[in-house]
């Protein structure tokens, strides 16, 4: 599976990854869960691993970074874009009469707006 790494601490030997199945967040904690003895993944490295689900947590494993795709600045760009948000909500919930006059069944579905 391909993830992002959202947060790292060296120190710590943890890291928290989004991953490309947009399931829970992996939990990457010790060097042992790494593929190779490389450097620790950074917040945007782009990252291969795979995941174990063990209670309420997913635990990343085997974990190796892209080499190439390193983004840094990745925190920064999602702090920045935490800051132009609507204040209103992005999703509402309307009713298929807003859609079509012609069709007065009661299904709500969610859309961007």
């Amino acid at each position: 599976m391909i993830g992002v790494v959202l947060w790292s601490s060296l120190p710590q030997e943890t890291a928290i990854i989004w991953c490309e199945d947009n399931a829970a967040l992996a939990y990457l904690q010790g060097r042992e869960n790494l593929a190779s003895s490389g450097n620790w993944p950074e917040s945007g490295d782009l990252v291969e691993l795979e995941c174990e689900t063990s209670g309420p947590l997913r635990h990343a494993r085997r974990v190796e970074v892209v080499s190439g795709y390193r983004r840094s600045e990745l925190p920064d760009i999602l702090r920045g874009m935490s800051h132009d948000l609507p204040a209103q909500p992005m999703l509402r919930v309307i009713t298929n009469d807003a859609l079509c006059k012609e069709d007065p069944q009661p299904l709500k579905i969610a859309i961007a707006g």
